[in-house]
């Protein structure tokens, strides 16, 4: 049954199938995107992907060749010292002739006179700088021990290391055996290339937050690295799972985690034709896969807020649906029934609570529209329970006889409604209202009742009290009434804690206050 006695069980309808067939369809619409949307996404990162590996494999390509160019004139003028070393009569000329002879004045220039030769103990014995080379001994470096202890280390490019001749300026050695007829060791002639020359180039390159470009020898050992790390000098990565994969093949791709810094990369690497070099650029992996992932959230956020929407939308059609054939039951089996609902309160001769709800519904519609205050009280009869056990149930409806006599007495507006509104409570409503006047209103009540001197032993005050809540509401278009009637009642329940026979008020924000219109309890129920 409802709440006025009707029988509003609902009925079984369901919709048909056509409805069914098509929220079939539209989920299976959402579906179908949301699966294309990951489809994209995914080529879209094997995209990305294959852009970062062209890109790099450019890259690659064009700095192997811009470093084949730069040391191919070093090496060219090292085999023409080997060459000129070989000649029988080059010890028996002047050091000013052998220099001349052993050093092309134009390459030496262009090459800025790094070219040196030591003999087999490593001192220095020749120099394109100067035809009276400083007396400096070369034997504990890398290039002059290499060369000493392997015939076959053919031209070897060693670490970075200062340059003997040109102020300890930072180089790359770049050296040859000279080898005897009989396979002695006769000494070394080397060059070294300056490392601003790698470096620089390196440094304008554009490689994300964390790549990086390596030059390795062909046996492993790092070179140089860039951008430049102290623990990347003399660092022997031949061992490494990742170099294993750049020895195994001249040219290639490898995905790896540096053990150094923990970044996960793509490697592009090279093998330099002729050279005993290997040249890697990595790549981020976050740097490729991050704008993707970018991307990605983007889109899939819009394609899974698409598809749960078509889903939600689906259903809230079908459950309204459902719904408006149910109400239409409903309606049409209580039509009779609810024209024949009584208005007023059998007891009290006030609204019943029904007709209260109708009259809030209207009025706060026509609050909306003219931006108009509207104010509600609740009142409370204080204990009315206990009063019922005491003097038994008959004299107790006198009691709310009399005090909604007190109420029709205080609100007479014909805009305005009293009701009873359940039990022992009653309900007001006072279109515009502010707080100040529905305050008064309420006071005057509080007073009536106070006046009307119903013995009561039950009460702190010895006779019948009621407790007032009182609020208004500015109603906008979409702002529920149930607010007013929560605010109300909050009040209400203030007044009953603060001690009862008072009158609080809730503001529009919530905030209550008790207390603060004693003033008004001076009011007779006549003013």
């Amino acid at each position: 049954m409802g709440r006025f006695g009707l029988d509003t069980a609902r009925p079984t309808a369901r919709p048909g199938p056509a409805i069914e067939w098509l929220t079939a369809l539209a989920i299976a619409f959402a579906m179908g995107m949301l699966a294309l949307g990951g489809v994209i996404l995914l080529e879209s990162r094997t995209d990305a992907w294959r852009k970062a590996e062209q890109a790099s494999d450019n890259l690659v390509v064009a700095l192997a060749r811009d470093l084949a160019r730069t040391v191919a004139p070093y090496d060219l003028s090292l085999q023409s010292v080997v060459a000129g070393l070989a000649r029988p009569d080059i010890d028996r000329i002047s050091p000013e002739a052998r220099q001349a002879a052993l050093f092309d004045r134009g390459v030496s220039a262009e090459l800025g006179g790094f070219l040196i030769v030591v003999n087999p103990k490593g001192d220095l014995i020749a120099a394109s700088a100067t035809p009276q080379p400083p007396k400096i001994n070369v034997s504990a470096r890398e290039f002059f021990r290499i060369h000493q202890q392997r015939m076959d280390a053919g031209l070897f490019i060693g670490q970075p290391l200062p340059n003997p001749v040109r102020n300890d300026e930072p180089g790359i050695a770049i050296s040859r055996r000279l080898t005897g007829p009989d396979g002695a060791f006769n000494g070394v002639a080397a060059a070294f290339l300056p490392l601003a020359e790698f470096s620089d180039s390196f440094a304008k390159l554009d490689l994300g937050s964390a790549g990086s470009v390596t030059l390795f020898q062909s046996d492993g050992q790092a070179i140089m690295r860039v951008p430049s790390r102290e623990s990347d000098s003399d660092r022997d990565l031949g061992t490494t799972p990742l170099f294993q994969g750049y020895a195994s093949v001249e040219a290639g791709r490898v995905v790896g985690t540096e053990s150094r810094d923990g970044v996960k990369r793509l490697y592009t690497f090279r093998h330099l034709a002729n050279l005993p070099l290997i040249l890697s650029v990595g790549i981020a992996v976050d740097d490729i896969d991050g704008p993707w992932w970018h991307r990605a959230l983007g889109l899939g956020l819009v394609l899974v807020a698409f598809c749960g929407a078509t889903v939600v939308l689906c259903r809230l059609f079908r459950r309204e649906l459902r719904r408006r054939m149910e109400a239409e039951a409903v309606l049409r089996g209580a039509a009779v029934q609810l024209a024949m609902t009584p208005a007023t309160d059998g007891l009290t001769g006030l609204a019943n609570r029904k007709t209260f709800e109708e009259r809030l519904t209207r009025e706060w519609s026509r609050s909306i529209r003219a931006a108009t205050p509207i104010a509600m009280l609740i009142l409370d009869a204080d204990l009315l329970r206990r009063y019922n056990e005491l003097y038994g149930h008959g004299e107790g409806d006198e009691v709310l006889r009399s005090i909604a006599m007190c109420i029709a007495r205080n609100v007479m507006r014909p805009s305005d409604t009293n009701a009873r509104y359940g039990g022992e409570q009653f309900a007001v409503l006072l279109p515009e209202t502010d707080i100040t006047g529905a305050t008064v209103v309420a006071e005057r009540i509080r007073a009536a009742v106070f006046e009307l001197a119903i013995p009561y032993d039950g009460s702190p005050f010895g006779q019948v009290t009621v407790s007032i809540g009182v609020t208004i509401a500015r109603p906008s278009l979409g702002d529920p009434q149930s607010s007013l009637v929560a605010r109300a009642d909050a009040a209400l329940n203030a007044a009953k804690d603060a001690g009862r026979n008072l009158v609080s008020r809730a503001g529009a924000d919530g905030t209550v206050s008790v207390g603060e219109l004693s003033r008004f309890r001076q009011i007779s129920p006549a003013a």
